[in-house]
């Protein structure tokens, strides 16, 4: 993913090529995949168990893209499950977006 520049077409043009300093461009056919191996890596490293369904466990996470839904049985559980995973994001230099926060209560 070094040195990659892109260019915009609109209709039959192309524009002045563009470097490209950080990761893949947004729309690129790569980005979601990229994504979606460095969501796994948090998710394992945050150590949370997640085999089995919630019948079985305290815990059941559901990611799918930049979204990551945590059920629990219990609101405790669920804080650590939510800790656990915002320490292994930042790691990666991942966020979680605090605008709209969806920690249920």
């Amino acid at each position: 993913m070094n040195n990659t520049q892109c260019r915009v077409k609109i209709q039959n043009r192309f524009s002045e090529p563009t470097n490209v300093k950080n990761g893949v461009p947004q729309g690129d056919a790569l980005a979601c995949l990229v994504f979606n191996i460095a969501l796994e890596k948090v998710i394992r490293d945050a150590a949370v168990n997640i085999r089995g369904t919630i019948f079985y466990k305290y815990i059941q996470i559901l990611a799918y893209a930049d979204d990551i839904d945590i059920t629990g049985r219990t609101q405790s559980a669920m804080i650590e499950a939510f800790h656990s995973l915002e320490k292994a994001a930042k790691n990666m230099n991942l966020f979680i977006n605090q605008e709209r926060p969806n920690i249920c209560q």
